[in-house]
């Protein structure tokens, strides 16, 4: 992004941490990882290949007969398949977006740790976001958040891709009416965007 469309003034916020807005931040990381297709599909394949490999051993054995192996594979394939593509269907769309599973972790975050339930101030500069409250203060870099990810309650600093990496989150409400576009002006100037 060229220079000249960077805001030379910081950008503050103002905001107290609400478990929602950590909510926010978690499971927007989490939209934001990447998933081969196969991990997707892994509950239903782990079952066709399980009971491919019980019937063909069955067939082999001589446990069964082929024609019974048979019968019972097609019928299988036909029932017990669609069966299994429906319920991993049916728990992407009930979990999914994991905001349950995130809220237990959220609930012990803020419990543990009363210093993020206190106002915060935040200045979004060239050089990185500077946090600060009555508990202390903390500078991080833009290298240390080189992703980030917008959700319509707030803007989500991300260490990385994968699971498990730091996660920064600064709340719209904390920003002015005027203060959104300098920041997303920073943001895109010095992080990428994770749709």
């Amino acid at each position: 992004m060229p220079s000249e469309n960077v805001t030379a003034h910081p950008v503050q916020l103002h905001y107290t941490l609400t478990s929602d807005d950590l909510l926010d931040g978690f499971a927007a990381h989490n939209r934001s990882i990447p998933r081969p297709w196969y991990l997707r599909w892994l509950s239903t394949l782990l079952t066709v290949g399980v009971l491919a490999v019980v019937f063909v051993s069955s067939a082999v054995s001589g446990n069964v007969a082929a024609g019974t192996a048979v019968i019972g594979a097609v019928v299988v394939f036909i029932v017990v398949v669609p069966v299994a593509v429906g319920f991993s269907l049916l728990l992407r769309r009930l979990f999914g977006a994991s905001r349950w599973i995130y809220r237990l972790q959220v609930r012990q975050i803020m419990r543990g740790n009363p210093a993020l339930s206190q106002p915060m101030q935040a200045s979004v500069t060239d050089t990185g976001v500077h946090l600060s409250s009555a508990a202390g203060q903390s500078t991080t870099s833009w290298a240390q958040h080189p992703l980030h990810v917008e959700t319509d309650r707030s803007f989500v600093l991300l260490a990385s891709e994968r699971r498990g990496g730091a996660v920064l989150v600064l709340p719209k409400r904390g920003l002015e009416a005027a203060g959104l576009a300098p920041l997303r002006s920073l943001l895109s100037a010095h992080s990428r965007r994770l749709s």
